[in-house]
C-alpha cells in the first residue's frame, strides 16, 4: 500500500456502484437512525443553559458510537480490494454482520470513555479514541473479535497517534464547519428543518465512506510497515 490517499480514490470512484449498495444498506439507516434519537433526545431533554444542555453530551456519545460502528463494512471493503477477494460486496456484508456485534460493543465503550474525555476537557477523550482507534480496523482485517485484536490496534495507535489524532481533530472541525455553512446557506433558502436534516445526511453519505477507506488504506500501510521492521529486527537479533 504505496499510495493509500491514489488507492482510496480509486476504489471510490472505480468501485461506486459497490460502495453505494454499503452506503444504501449500512450507513443510510443508521445515518436515519441516528438522526431521529438525536432529534428525540433534544426534544425531551430539558435546557439549563442557553448555549449548551445535558443533550448535547447524548449526542457526542450517539454520534461517536455511530461513527466507529458504520466503520465496519468499508474497512473489510478496502481491506478484500487489497488482498483481492472474489465476490467483494457479499463477503463484505457477511463479516460486517459476523464481527459487526464485536464492534458495536467495542463502539459502545469507547463512545462512553471518549465522551466523557470530551465533557471534561477535549483532549482526553480525543487523545483516547486516536490510541484505541485502529482496533476494529485490525479486527475486520483478521476476521477476529476487537478483543483479540486490541493489543495490535493499540500498538498501531500508539506508533501513528499523531497522525490519526490530526486527522481525526481537522475531519471533526472540517464537519463541523462545512455543517455550519450549509445550514446558514439552507436558512437563506429555506426555513425547513426536513431540508437541512436530508441535506447532512447526504453530505455524511458521501463524504463518510472515502474517509473511512482513506483510514483503511493508511492503517493497511502501517501496518505492512511495522510488520517489516519487526522482520528486520528479529533478523538483526538473530
Amino acid at each position: 500500500m504505496d499510495k493509500p490517499f491514489r488507492n482510496t480514490w480509486e476504489i471510490y470512484t472505480g468501485r461506486f456502484e459497490k460502495v453505494l449498495v454499503l452506503m444504501l444498506t449500512t450507513t443510510l439507516p443508521l445515518l436515519l437512525l441516528h438522526s431521529f434519537i438525536t432529534n428525540y433526545i433534544y426534544a425531551i431533554t430539558p435546557s439549563f443553559a442557553s448555549g449548551y444542555s445535558v443533550a448535547d453530551i447524548y449526542y457526542g456519545l450517539i454520534t461517536l458510537l455511530f461513527f466507529l460502528y458504520a466503520q465496519a463494512p468499508y474497512i473489510r471493503f478496502v481491506y478484500n480490494e487489497h488482498v483481492g477477494v472474489e465476490n467483494n460486496l457479499r463477503n463484505t456484508i457477511y463479516h460486517f454482520l459476523v464481527n459487526g456485534f464485536s464492534v458495536f460493543i467495542f463502539a459502545c465503550l469507547v463512545a462512553i470513555i471518549s465522551t466523557i474525555g470530551f465533557a471534561l476537557l477535549i483532549l482526553p477523550g480525543l487523545i483516547f479514541l486516536s490510541l484505541v482507534f485502529p482496533v476494529p480496523y485490525i479486527s475486520m482485517f483478521d476476521e477476529k473479535s476487537v478483543w483479540k485484536s486490541f493489543k495490535e490496534g493499540l500498538r498501531v495507535g500508539k506508533k501513528h497517534f499523531i497522525k490519526i489524532f490530526l486527522i481525526l481533530s481537522l475531519f471533526g472541525l472540517a464537519e463541523l464547519l462545512f455543517g455550519i455553512f450549509v445550514t446558514f446557506q439552507l436558512f437563506t433558502i429555506t426555513p425547513s428543518f426536513a431540508a437541512q436534516v436530508i441535506t447532512q445526511i447526504a453530505l455524511n453519505l458521501i463524504v463518510f465512506p472515502f474517509l473511512i477507506m482513506f483510514m483503511t488504506s493508511l492503517i493497511l500501510k502501517w501496518r505492512e510497515t511495522l510488520a517489516t521492521l519487526e522482520v528486520q529486527d528479529e533478523r538483526k537479533i538473530s
